[in-house]
């Protein structure tokens, strides 16, 4: 059973009615997702609480029943989810999507870390396994969300959404709530003298930078993505650090994600993909400038973007590299690149973007064609498996959260999800940050440090800018 109820609310923007929730429900787990994209992006999503829970810990794939008791299964999560799936009638959830109007109503949503590609590549393993993990949070952790807020941006209209009764009947004392007045209250921080550190030192990631280009000139890969994490110990309020980042890095994907121990804040510009109705989407970005603090400055920032040999072979390189990973579920002869190298720009930076189109072939369904492109090539480098391969043995470290991917799998058959870039994971006593560079034959070692730089400027500044909050 559905339970829903709508009403209109135009006196609050989401992140309000987030708040308000947040404190109805304090001890849930809770998700806001927003978009800044109001074409695409109609609506935003309230999740709150966990009435079922997957999770991958230590190699295990670990699942949560409605009653708390946990199963440790040896299965890869996303065979446990295909399994799940099949047991799981679309028609309610289609028809109450159809009937409400909304983006969706129930379904697996959280994050995937980047380390799950040895799952769904297993020859990634011997590489992967002993990397230095100094995160210490799950690979995997999605929920079923014991409630759903949808917050319709054309016409302002809430909607409430539960599987549980005892939800739908607190569903009255929610209206009641939120159509009350709200106060923003101030949160506390302790910014601190600590300016932060980069796990490595700016001669250690030029020496990445070589030892990448080796492999380049030998043949070994393409293109392959360089990281560095910035590690801030300071204590942050995750709501109030998202408030700014939003308001100052306005982008498609925007989430703050509220677990037990830690919170995932984040702004991303880019699609890891989507499929409605059939029909998916995946978007390489892959090329980047700094804005310029003029128009006329800007535009000579973009055409000098657009003529970089080394920034179109690269962009090249990935458009390639996602019609290959695409061409693994898709309907043979429906893959075309639509909207080929047009310009994005976001608060700090602009980038070369393409789509990448086709209709998933009969016998797949959208967990095939996560693992199938799964993560990104923008994240990694081409050819895929040895990027990572490489990616693990310079770096040294588990990415977790970082460049891997945030999304949702509906239970009416649609999904969406973002690359999780522009993103911090705040914990209790610090703030980590991860941005990186293609590197290519001919990339210079300084502007790709630079590059990782312009990449974390938002999200610096944004904590920066708690000290005015």
């Amino acid at each position: 059973m559905i339970y829903s109820k709508q009403f209109t609310l135009d006196q609050f923007a989401p992140i309000a009615v987030y708040s308000k929730l947040k404190e109805m429900f304090s001890e849930e787990i809770t998700y806001l997702f927003e978009s800044a994209d109001q074409s695409d992006g109609n609506y935003s999503f309230i999740c709150i609480g966990a009435r079922e829970r997957l999770q991958y810990i230590d190699n295990k794939t670990v699942y949560t029943k409605s009653n708390g008791t946990k199963e440790v299964k040896e299965e890869n999560p996303f065979d446990f989810l295909k399994n799940y799936y099949k047991s799981i009638d679309t028609t309610p959830y289609k028809n109450a999507i159809a009937e409400l109007k909304v983006g969706y109503v129930d379904g697996f949503i959280g994050y995937i870390g980047y380390d799950m590609v040895k799952v769904f590549e297993p020859k990634l393993s011997s590489s992967m396994d002993n990397l230095r993990d100094d995160l210490n949070t799950p690979d995997l952790d999605l929920i079923l969300p014991k409630m759903i807020l949808v917050y319709s941006h054309k016409n302002h209209k809430i909607t409430l959404v539960s599987t549980l009764k005892e939800y739908s009947e607190k569903f009255e004392a929610i209206h009641d709530d939120l159509k009350g007045t709200y106060t923003y209250k101030h949160r506390v921080h302790n910014i601190g003298k600590d300016k932060g550190t980069f796990a490595h030192s700016k001669e250690k990631f030029f020496e990445m930078i070589d030892k990448s280009k080796e492999m380049i000139k030998s043949g070994d890969v393409f293109q392959i993505l360089m990281t560095n994490r910035f590690t801030r110990n300071i204590k942050v309020d995750p709501f109030s650090f998202y408030r700014i980042l939003r308001g100052k890095n306005p982008s498609p994907y925007m989430f703050l994600m509220e677990y037990e121990d830690f919170s995932i804040v984040g702004s991303s510009p880019e699609v890891m993909v989507r499929l409605q109705d059939g029909e998916l989407l995946l978007r390489p970005i892959a090329g980047t400038r700094k804005r310029g603090k003029t128009k006329e400055l800007d535009k000579e920032l973009e055409l000098e973007l657009l003529a970089d040999p080394k920034e179109l072979s690269e962009h090249l390189m990935l458009i390639d590299l996602g019609r290959n990973d695409v061409s693994r579920v898709a309907k043979t002869g429906t893959v075309k690149v639509e909207d080929m190298m047009h310009i994005e720009r976001f608060s700090h930076v602009m980038h070369i973007v393409s789509d990448v189109v086709a209709q998933l072939d009969d016998d797949k369904d959208m967990f095939d064609l996560f693992m199938a492109t799964f993560t990104a090539g923008t994240m990694t480098g081409a050819p895929k498996i040895r990027a990572m391969e490489l990616i693990a043995e310079y770096e040294g470290l588990k990415r977790g959260f970082y460049s891997g991917s945030i999304g949702y799998f509906g239970f009416d058959g649609n999904m969406d999800s973002t690359i999780t870039i522009r993103t911090a994971m705040v914990k209790e006593d610090c703030v980590i940050l991860q941005a990186g560079a293609g590197i290519v034959a001919d990339s210079q070692k300084e502007s790709e440090y630079q590059e990782v730089e312009n990449k974390l400027g938002a999200l610096i500044h944004s904590l920066e800018d708690l000290d005015k909050d």
